[in-house]
């Protein structure tokens, strides 16, 4: 089955192999979904409305893509199935515009695509909120990929849509369990941290989660650093859930990990610099080492470990390295709650609480297989790698955080 779904350029196989084999996909579909169809049909009749009515999109090429839709029942866009069986459009290729699809630095992209496809990485990744700064290289990985690859990604995309189907509602500031946060672009976030604050103080800035919801429920003092902070930013599959449930869409995943390098990048265009204190000794020594390497001009000030007693000392050092940007690694709650008794002191502009972020980028743990972070479940890598730390966060923590979620809810429906 998978290999009806291929949409490949000519390079990719025989065109009419390939086209014969798409319509086969298509004309199977329409049978299983036979049913649907015809509850769809009698649904408009009743209606007095013709069954069927095309929507005119626009693919990201800027070309016009007339597709099908029911007029009444459900599924109404199960009809494009219909533009798929007549060629005008494929299972896999050039993105259709969607709302909440992040195409950074270009209003019309020349897709490698030949045509356009009811699914594409771009909108996967507009669903997960992961951030991508190559737009094109993504989608040249797609047209070359096999077909058994584009019937895991229109897989990949179904299970998203049941999780993190996106509202219309996207708005700039919001609040989830009480913490305002800003729902903002990875690009627009970055922009914020190394922008020269015009006021002198050390603005603080932190990343919420699951994890961060379900400490601040039991951490009076950390729940009141996280509601007066400069900026929150969300990251995590679980704060998309509980956004959902609360009738909002989310931007991208702002989670430390995947914002560090271009925040780097930032930081070499707007000549910043940066310290970074916590994690084990050594480690955050060698997460320097490793990202001057990746970023030659990268100005790392200085580095400390996170085991210290004297707050006043290491401040001191921080003040003496003349650091722009401190990213502390202390762990929740202690980074938050570190950051905001210290940040009057601090002379930077900017202090952001990245838990393990060090970890990363110094090669002591490895980064989740993509396919993993596509679904939103990096946090099972995690825990894979790191069972007893990991344990009480997400094995006893998620339920928690999902029963937060429900109430929730329930709440906001009035009940």
């Amino acid at each position: 089955m998978s290999s009806y779904l291929n949409s490949h350029s000519s390079q990719a196989g025989n065109p009419g192999v390939r086209n014969a084999l798409r319509f086969c996909a298509a004309l199977l579909l329409i049978i299983a979904l036979l049913p649907l169809f015809l509850f769809n049909t009698v649904a408009a009749l009743l209606c007095f409305k013709a069954p069927l009515t095309r929507q005119t999109w626009i693919d990201i090429s800027a070309q016009p893509v007339r597709l099908l839709r029911w007029q009444a029942g459900i599924f109404k866009g199960s009809a494009a199935v219909l533009n798929v069986l007549s060629g005008t459009i494929h299972f896999v290729g050039n993105p259709l515009v969607r709302a909440g699809v992040s195409i950074p630095g270009t209003a019309r992209l020349c897709s490698p695509c030949h045509r356009p496809g009811l699914f594409d990485s771009l909108w996967l990744y507009s669903l997960i909120g992961l951030s991508t700064e190559k737009p094109l290289v993504l989608l040249h990985q797609q047209c070359r990929q096999s077909a058994f690859a584009d019937t895991l990604l229109i897989v990949r995309i179904a299970l998203c849509l049941g999780l993190y189907h996106k509202s219309a509602v996207m708005p700039p500031h919001s609040t989830l369990f009480g913490i305002p946060f800003s729902n903002t672009r990875m690009h627009s976030a970055v922009d914020w941290v190394v922008h020269d604050s015009a006021h002198q103080a050390c603005r603080s800035a932190y990343y919420i989660n699951a994890n961060s919801v379900n400490l601040s429920a039991r951490n009076a003092q950390l729940y009141q650093v996280l509601r007066s902070s400069d900026r929150n930013f969300i990251d995590g599959s679980g704060m998309r859930i509980a956004a959902r449930q609360a009738g909002m869409s989310l931007a991208d995943n702002n989670n430390g990990t995947d914002m560090l390098p271009v925040l780097c990048r930032a930081a070499i265009t707007h000549k910043r610099s940066l310290f970074l204190l916590g994690a084990q000794p050594g480690v955050a020594q060698q997460a320097a080492t490793n990202l001057r390497q990746q970023f030659p001009g990268l100005h790392i000030a200085g580095v400390q470990h996170g085991y210290f007693d004297d707050d006043e000392a290491v401040v001191n050092q921080i003040n003496q390295s003349g650091a722009d940007i401190v990213l502390v690694a202390l762990g929740s709650p202690r980074q938050e709650i570190w950051i905001d008794t210290n940040k009057h002191k601090l002379q930077a502009q900017c202090a952001l609480a990245v838990g393990g972020l060090f970890d990363f980028f110094s090669g002591n743990i490895a980064r989740a297989p993509m396919w993993m972070r596509e679904l939103g479940l990096e946090w099972i890598w995690r825990l894979i790698l790191e069972p007893k730390a990991k344990f009480n966060r997400y094995v006893l923590g998620n339920p928690i955080f999902l029963f937060r979620v429900y109430v929730l809810q329930q709440a906001l429906r009035g009940l």
